[in-house]
């Protein structure tokens, strides 16, 4: 049985570390000991729960507000967010190393739409489908048969 996990960056809204508190399932992507001014604006993984507040006010207060990605994935929340780590910093082409922001639902958009196979498979291993908004329009991304789906319509080379 697969669950509903959100991605939330917390820097997108102040108040969104205090619905992330009220989760009962919850971790920080950033590991270590983080600084307690940086937590609040760090990008975390929670469990959806319709009994608590965060999906309510998101789906009323959320729109267009790019406060995170949702996930439906039959991991544990401890393995989702390992899987997730992964992806958090990328290198560059001059070689250096920068914090990626995929949480964000424009960046995670505009990156999986144009990303080749290989690196979209990585995304949907063990994750059934992600749900975002961008600029007011609702996209659910799926792996069919090893091609990426916005819905119903195909992306990329088999549009």
């Amino acid at each position: 049985m697969s669950d509903w996990f959100a991605l939330i960056d917390t820097a997108q809204d102040s108040r969104l570390y205090g619905l992330i508190l009220q989760c009962r399932d919850r971790e920080c992507l950033f590991a270590g000991n983080v600084d307690p001014a940086l937590v609040v604006a760090s990008p975390h993984i929670v469990r959806i729960d319709e009994q608590e507040p965060l999906l309510n006010i998101w789906r009323h207060h959320g729109a267009g507000k790019n406060w995170g990605i949702l996930v439906e994935s039959d991991l544990q929340l401890a393995d989702l967010r390992r899987h997730f780590r992964k992806f958090m910093q990328v290198r560059m082409p001059d070689a250096s190393t920068v914090m990626f922001r995929f949480y964000d639902p424009r960046v995670f958009k505009t990156y999986l739409t144009s990303a080749p196979p290989e690196q979209i498979e990585e995304w949907f291993d063990g994750v059934r489908q992600y749900a975002i908004e961008v600029e007011g329009k609702d996209h659910v991304f799926r792996l069919r048969g090893g091609h990426l789906f916005d819905g119903d319509t195909p992306i990329g080379e088999f549009e």
